[in-house]
């Protein structure tokens, strides 16, 4: 099958309009130019949204084996049938995206090959913030691609499946990878999926809140199929960024930090200056008159 063809390179993706906001409606589209890195990246997104402010997010982790046909010399041989393995699942990115932004679980997902993007508001401390969230693809081919996304993201969700210890022998490599490629203040979440196949439970609960204390990580168990803690995952994260730039942390005019002021926040920045100018003002008019 010929590949799919691309169209050309949207924008910043930080800036709202940059990208299609369709609900419901996927685009294959290339990845913006990062280093001359180029790969698809698909579109999932609800309309115009107003916020105080805009957090990007960046989902990393293992990913499945693709599906090989086997070859015309093994279709002849005599190797039973039970020989070939299926292709192995992901740890659930793109499943956590999915039920993250339209809250529902795709039991049969395409693996991701390049980029997908979904969006979705949350309230922290009553601002309204938008999350822009990247699931990278997870072959070592798109290492490359992914390496890139890290540079102006404020969050990361390092993901892996419970049921498989090989994902969770690589996430050192995961995040050795996050932190050379990105800001020193970028929030990272680490995230054990699949909850719900406690029968198939391959790296133990303490066994991620050991390694989570071990870098600095927040640590949750989540399900994709369930929705348990994934709300939580992904606004617990909002929070830590919120949190950061409360504490002066991050440089929030600074977009390549991954975090952008909004309307809403440069509205209510404006009033409040302007309402404190007025105050001064009655205040020197009074002692004036006194």
């Amino acid at each position: 099958m010929p590949a799919p063809e691309l169209t050309s390179p949207p924008p910043d993706p930080l800036q709202p309009h940059a990208l299609p906001q369709l609900r419901g409606q996927l685009k294959l589209t290339s990845a913006p130019d990062r280093k001359g890195c180029e790969g698809p990246v698909i579109v999932r997104g609800n309309g115009t949204m107003t916020y105080a402010y805009l957090f990007k997010y960046i989902i990393i982790g293992d990913t499945g084996n693709p599906p090989r046909l086997p070859s015309s010399l093994e279709l002849r041989s005599e190797v039973p049938k039970s020989e070939f393995h299926p292709p192995l699942s992901g740890v659930g990115k793109s499943c956590l995206l999915l039920q993250f932004t339209d809250k529902r679980f795709q039991p049969v997902h395409d693996l991701t090959i390049g980029v997908e993007f979904g969006a979705r508001m949350v309230n922290i401390d009553g601002k309204q913030i938008k999350l822009q969230i990247w699931d990278t693809a997870g072959q070592e081919s798109f290492r490359s691609i992914t390496r890139s996304y890290y540079r102006g993201a404020a969050g990361a969700l390092l993901v892996y499946d419970i049921t498989r210890r090989e994902t969770f022998n690589h996430l050192t490599s995961w995040l050795e990878d996050a932190r050379q490629h990105s800001s020193s203040n970028m929030v990272i979440m680490l995230i054990g999926n699949k909850s719900d196949l406690e029968s198939r439970r391959d790296v133990k609960r303490e066994e991620g809140e050991a390694f989570a204390r071990e870098h600095g990580l927040i640590f949750m168990e989540t399900s994709a199929k369930t929705a348990c803690n994934v709300e939580e995952a992904f606004i617990n994260t909002a929070k830590e960024i919120y949190r950061k730039i409360q504490q002066g942390l991050f440089d929030i005019h600074n977009e390549a930090n991954g975090i952008k002021i909004g309307p809403q926040q440069c509205i209510s920045t404006s009033v409040g200056s302007s309402s404190s100018q007025r105050n001064s003002g009655d205040i020197g008019s009074n002692s004036g008159c006194c």
